[in-house]
């Protein structure tokens, strides 16, 4: 006698279908884990090293063009990828190299690799102007950037002069004017798009925030409207907003000059 299976119900079918349908969706193979999570304890800071070029020329390509005063000054950065890359390798060279000459302070961030969590990476940079101890010219930074080079095919050479003439000029009549020629000015911080609001650029922050009150000095700054609410945040005030126009342009960009003073803060106690 042939033996026959009964038929499964419809239900039955149904209900094997919806599990591995849910099987396939979840499975873990299918779908990248996701990043770990980074603590601010896994956040340290530390003086640049010749060997962190590479790094933070990768954060000022990735994160900077977030930044309306560097998006003005290099706006053909993507038509031109090898002269912004190459460029930019050479002026943070340059940069290096006043910093281990003593005029600058670069403060790099590093944390384990989102990828590769057993690795550790550069995730953010800070430039700081040292205050010196001799009086210099108040018509010039204590400590000049590397010079700006109008042949490079990813800026605009008009944007470029306009902002440091713009710039130079408000440092002298906003920053020299109320705190003197002795500053540590933070130049620049940026941090890897992918690990902001994670803590890093706050560290870098309060760091210059307590060499400035071991120094007894303020520290200026030309911010843009992306960083604004962090150095609000941490006590750094609104002096004044400059304008930069190149010559025969409508295009107009502000930069907000901020300021922290820790003799103010002791005022206040």
């Amino acid at each position: 006698m042939e033996m026959r299976l009964p038929s499964p119900s419809f239900s039955y079918v149904i209900t094997i279908a919806l599990f591995l349908t849910i099987v396939y969706i979840f499975w873990p193979s299918r779908h990248p884990q996701p990043p770990p999570v980074l603590a601010s304890d896994d956040i340290s800071i530390r003086p640049v090293e010749k060997d962190d070029i590479d790094a933070i020329v990768d954060i000022v390509i990735k994160a900077f063009p977030y930044d309306e005063q560097f998006a003005y000054r290099y706006p053909y950065r993507e038509e031109y990828p090898k002269d912004h890359y190459d460029y930019t390798k050479l002026y943070y060279s340059e940069y290096l190299n006043t910093t281990f000459a003593g005029k600058n302070t670069i403060m790099v961030a590093s944390a384990p690799d989102l990828d590769d969590p057993k690795k550790t990476k550069v995730i953010a940079m800070s430039i700081w102007d040292n205050p010196g101890d001799r009086r210099p010219n108040p018509d010039i930074p204590a400590v000049a950037p590397p010079r700006n080079r109008p042949e490079r095919k990813d800026c605009n050479p008009a944007r470029l002069e306009a902002y440091s003439e713009a710039t130079m000029k408000a440092r002298k009549e906003i920053f020299v004017a109320r705190y003197g020629e002795r500053q540590l000015s933070l130049r620049q911080m940026a941090t890897l798009p992918d690990y902001w609001r994670r803590g890093a650029a706050t560290k870098l922050l309060l760091w210059g925030k307590d060499r400035a009150r071991k120094e007894g000095v303020a520290v200026p700054m030309f911010a843009g409207n992306m960083g604004k609410g962090l150095y609000s945040k941490y006590g750094f005030k609104e002096l004044g907003r400059v304008k930069v126009q190149a010559p025969n342009e409508t295009e107009v960009i502000h930069v907000i000059a901020m300021a922290w003073d820790p003799r103010e803060e002791n005022n206040k106690r």
